[in-house]
C-alpha cells in the first residue's frame, strides 16, 4: 500500500470514528467537486452564465452536468486535459481519495445548473 493509500485510509477511519458512515466518501467528493470547479475556472469554462457541476464519481468516471450543450461539447473535447487537471489539483489535499479516468457529460437544466 502507497503512503497516499495509507493516509486516505487513516482519514477514512478517523472519519467513521467521528462522524458516521459515508463521512469519508462525502468528503472525498467535496474535495473532488472543488477541483473541479477551480479547474473550471482556470480554463476559463464558468463564465457568461454557463456552468457545470460535478455530480458524482462512479468506477473513475465523473458524472458531470453542463448547462448548455456547446459546453458539454466543449468539456468532452478537453476531457483528458480536464481530468488530469483535477487529478494534479486533489494531489495530496486531505480526504481527497478520488482519482478521476474519464468524463461522462451530460446536458441538464440551466436553472438547475449550480455550484458543485
Amino acid at each position: 500500500m502507497s503512503r497516499a493509500e495509507e493516509a486516505g485510509a487513516a482519514v477514512q477511519r478517523a472519519l467513521l470514528a467521528c462522524v458516521g458512515p459515508g463521512a469519508a466518501e462525502q468528503i472525498a467528493l467535496a474535495q473532488t467537486r472543488l477541483a473541479w470547479q477551480e479547474t473550471m475556472a482556470s480554463a476559463g469554462l464558468d463564465r457568461g452564465g454557463i456552468t457545470s457541476r460535478l455530480l458524482r464519481v462512479v468506477n473513475g468516471t465523473a458524472q458531470v452536468e453542463a448547462s448548455e450543450p456547446i459546453l458539454a461539447q466543449e468539456l468532452t473535447l478537453r476531457a483528458d486535459l480536464l481530468v488530469r487537471n483535477v487529478n494534479q489539483r486533489m494531489a495530496g489535499r486531505p480526504g481527497a481519495t478520488m482519482l478521476i479516468d474519464r468524463l461522462s457529460v451530460s446536458v441538464g437544466a440551466p436553472d438547475r445548473i449550480g455550484p458543485g
